[in-house]
């Protein structure tokens, strides 16, 4: 069989290997590495849509040690030197080489840090039906079998199931949020040797948990947990001493501790290195603050990210977003406007979008990184991804506020702001999952129903759950077996 498949091999696209992979589509029981060791996939990993290898936090027994980490699949092991994967960070933790094709006299994938990574050929183990329907012409992506089941269902059924999904993620952020609340609560009273129940320090707990939520939602393309990382390790409080509206100061810490500062012969363009030498000089003259970076520019990923995505682009964004953002005590400012009885709903949404606005300098108006000017419009927010934050970060701060205090009117009006937001433009996530709910025809969907989407996608779609699917086998929205999900 080995023998067949590897003769005369017509052009696979990538993407089908993958979805091969995923699915286990091969024969497992003989599977070894190019050099003899033996291979057992116990998890292939979860899909990763975002820059870096194809999968995460894989589960594989190679030559009888069990691996935790990342699988990069190719249809040739040369790919892995073409894509220079070797020379990123981002594929240190690689356990697995997958390709289709064998090697030839290509030299073995080698990480960043030096490492050897195994390679495993799957054409000699490729499940013999699917390898004659790909060669007869069936040369597109694996389809989830739900695909069409889903389809056949009304489209207000499904939206109602999604719209429970979607609240059911805002719970489970709404518990994340209450776990760091107390958290900072308890550090608090650990480090101040104070109360952590006194009015003021409850008011800056609940700020910083807005500001750390903000900040990991400027995140794209899976810099979200750098991004939240970089907002515990720069507390609120601290840029607050600094003055927010002093932004040169703002970039300088937060560029600092986030690693993002270039060293200057990197830098050809003048304007750059000007504006680089002076927050450079910021950071040298609060001699206090300085330390080594929180992390490095290896924790941050641009590959596949629109310029105006680039981890760099968003944190000068929130650089100027301080002031009118987190100016006082932002969360009693928040409260104030939602529970404002002259404000009609289209008013109320007005003042949270104003929130949001700012104005850059004149270079990041031109620039998205340090190392030059992109065509565009600089680091401009868009209304889209203002509505997202507020979203995922101020909604359910909010909730969490009303369950807190025991304040139904709060949590009534939250629920008020998200109806009143505009329908959703959705991502690449929740594409694929309308494509398998109503075919080709995507369709226009509120925010709660984009929030069930990406619970539906990341809890049941990539996680191989689809005989347990809430939309297509799921109990009616509201009972109470749909709770299983909360691991």
């Amino acid at each position: 069989m080995a023998r067949a498949h590897t003769m005369a091999l017509p052009p696979m696209p990538e993407r089908f290997l993958r979805d091969v992979w995923q699915q286990r589509a091969f024969n497992t029981s003989s599977l070894t590495t190019s050099d003899g060791a033996r291979v057992s996939v116990r998890f292939p990993g979860h899909v990763n849509p975002d820059g870096g290898p194809d999968f995460t936090d894989a589960l594989i027994r190679i030559g009888g040690v069990l691996y935790r980490g990342d699988v990069e699949v190719h249809v040739r092991a040369a790919s892995w030197h073409a894509h220079r994967h070797g020379a990123d960070p981002h594929y240190n933790r690689v356990i697995l080489h997958v390709v289709f094709s064998p090697p030839g006299r290509c030299p073995p994938a080698l990480t960043h840090s030096g490492r050897r990574i195994p390679l495993l050929v799957l054409s000699p183990h490729l499940d013999p039906l699917l390898y004659r329907m790909w060669v007869s012409g069936c040369r597109g992506p694996v389809r989830p079998a739900c695909g069409t089941d889903r389809r056949s269902l009304p489209r207000a059924v499904v939206s109602g199931k999604l719209r429970t999904l979607g609240v059911r993620r805002i719970a489970r952020r709404v518990r994340m949020l209450k776990a760091r609340f107390r958290q900072i609560l308890e550090e608090c009273e650990h480090e101040r040797g104070i109360c952590p129940r006194t009015p003021l320090h409850a008011e800056e707990a609940w700020d910083q948990v807005l500001y750390e939520s903000v900040l990991e939602g400027m995140g794209y393309g899976g810099n979200r947990s750098s991004f939240l990382a970089l907002a515990r390790s720069v507390s609120l409080s601290r840029l607050r001493a600094h003055g927010l509206e002093n932004t040169a100061t703002m970039q300088a810490l937060l560029f600092g501790a986030a690693g993002l500062l270039p060293p200057l012969k990197a830098l050809t363009e003048r304007e750059g290195r000007a504006y680089v030498l002076n927050l450079r000089r910021r950071l040298r003259a609060l001699r206090i603050l300085q330390a080594e970076s929180a992390l490095a520019e290896g924790d941050w990923k641009f590959f596949r990210l629109r310029p105006v995505n680039f981890p760099t682009a968003r944190l000068a964004a929130f650089c100027f977003l301080l002031p009118s953002l987190f100016a006082g005590r932002v969360v009693n400012r928040m409260l104030g406007i939602l529970t404002d009885p002259a404000a009609t709903a289209y008013e109320t949404r007005r003042a949270f979008l104003a929130m949001f606005r700012m104005r850059p300098d004149a270079f990041w108006s031109r620039h998205v990184h340090f190392r030059g000017r992109v065509p565009g419009r600089g680091i401009a927010l868009g209304d889209a991804r203002v509505r997202e934050i507020i979203v995922n970060a101020i909604v359910p701060l909010l909730l969490l506020y009303a369950r807190t205090e025991g304040d139904a009117s709060v949590r009534r009006l939250t629920f008020a702001l998200l109806r009143a937001l505009p329908a959703s433009q959705g991502n690449s996530v929740t594409r694929r999952v309308q494509s398998a709910l109503w075919g080709a025809t995507l369709q226009s969907c509120s925010h709660l129903e984009h929030q069930g989407m990406l619970h539906l996608y990341r809890r049941y779609c990539i996680a191989g759950r689809c005989p347990r699917c809430p939309v297509t086998a799921g109990p009616a929205p509201g009972t109470r077996p749909a709770r299983r999900d909360r691991q």
